[in-house]
């Protein structure tokens, strides 16, 4: 059990007493964006369902999917459409079924081979020209296990107790060429960001991008 330090300075008393930033705050400067091309959007591991219910009061007709059981996303985002499906397997979805997608710390258990092919899913499902808007951890997210476990491929590993085991026990970590190839050929780049988030009790550092569909 982490032993917790008696001695407090004014910054960390400060620092506490500030509440973190809503995990969908992200979201805020890319609905414009996002909304381009129409309001149909995927949500690629949707989680818990908070980025779904903020994406709803922005006006997105939401549907989500994740391996993870769904019974929190549906309490805390009712009006999405959500489902069970993994990843690495064929989006149940048509082609071009979509206008948008976003995806939030989902994409970066897998190996190379299946993180390739979940892009290209994401871009199939979507409209030439749409949005995808993602996040995924940095090679620098030393205090979320970067480094650490064996290596099974370059920044992939395999780890003990990962955040979410029911998912996955490996855990990608991307760096800026990564982020790039892994939209080669799918997405044209927009913007990509090297940030550092507060959504845990450790800061994270993450890679933001948004590309567009070719």
């Amino acid at each position: 059990m982490k032993e917790e330090n008696p001695i407090m300075t004014a910054q960390d008393s400060q620092r506490e007493s500030q509440p973190l930033p809503k995990a969908s705050d992200w979201l805020s400067p890319f609905v414009s964006v996002l909304r381009a091309q129409g309001d149909r959007l995927l949500e690629a591991g949707c989680g818990p369902g908070l980025d779904a219910a903020t994406l709803h009061t922005h006006g997105f007709q939401v549907v989500g999917f994740d391996r993870a059981p769904l019974e929190r996303a549906r309490v805390n985002a009712p009006r999405a459409m959500l489902l069970r499906a993994d990843l690495r397997q064929r989006f149940p979805f048509r082609d071009g079924a979509f206008d948008c997608a976003v995806s939030s710390l989902a994409l970066h258990y897998l190996p190379w081979a299946e993180t390739r092919a979940v892009f290209g899913e994401i871009r199939r499902v979507l409209g030439e020209g749409s949005a995808f808007l993602f996040r995924v951890n940095a090679t620098d997210d030393i205090a979320h296990g970067a480094g650490q476990g064996e290596e099974l491929e370059p920044n992939f590993y395999r780890v003990a107790d990962s955040y979410q085991a029911h998912f996955s026990e490996t855990k990608r970590f991307f760096d800026e060429a990564m982020v790039r190839a892994a939209l080669a050929g799918l997405f044209t780049l927009e913007q990509l960001e090297h940030k550092t988030i507060h959504r845990y009790e450790e800061p994270k550092r993450v890679w933001e991008c948004l590309g567009r569909a070719i």
